[in-house]
């Protein structure tokens, strides 16, 4: 997760949103890494997420069985299904969506929708966790 922040971190410092994601493979390599690129490429579904399982997909293959994803944020609905359908086996996140709404007075818009809620409802659940860094995760959305 201290990876995932200093990609968020940087990607604040490039005017994009702070948000930052990493795919990990079994063994700890890094597979891939990625940053919210929505302003630069003027493409609002180049979320941190997306793009990090886009890249892990390019490096190993579609198939991402035993990899973990690592998020600053609470996967929306659109990063949490590309995590889902390339069979990512844990997603570890920071900070909910909802704090980061409320953080922001909800000028970081986003679908709020839980990913605990999506994932008990895919019909195949993956590792769950939230709450890692949270605060620190949070932070770089304060004054936002």
């Amino acid at each position: 997760m201290a990876r995932a922040l200093e990609l968020a971190r940087g990607a604040l410092a490039a005017g994009e949103p702070p948000f930052g994601a990493l795919v990990v493979a079994p063994d700890g390599a890094i597979l891939a890494e990625a940053t919210d690129e929505v302003n630069g490429r003027r493409d609002m579904t180049w979320h941190a997420e997306v793009g990090a399982v886009r890249r892990a997909c390019a490096a190993a293959g579609p198939d991402l069985r035993g990899t973990t994803l690592y998020t600053t944020v609470e996967p929306c609905p659109m990063c949490f299904t590309a995590a889902w359908l390339a069979r990512v086996s844990r997603v570890v996140f920071g900070c909910t969506m909802q704090e980061v709404t409320r953080a922001t007075g909800g000028a970081q818009r986003e679908l709020v929708v839980a990913a605990a809620w999506m994932n008990a409802r895919s019909g195949a659940p993956l590792d769950l966790l939230g709450g890692v860094l949270g605060a620190r995760c949070l932070e770089l959305f304060r004054g936002r």
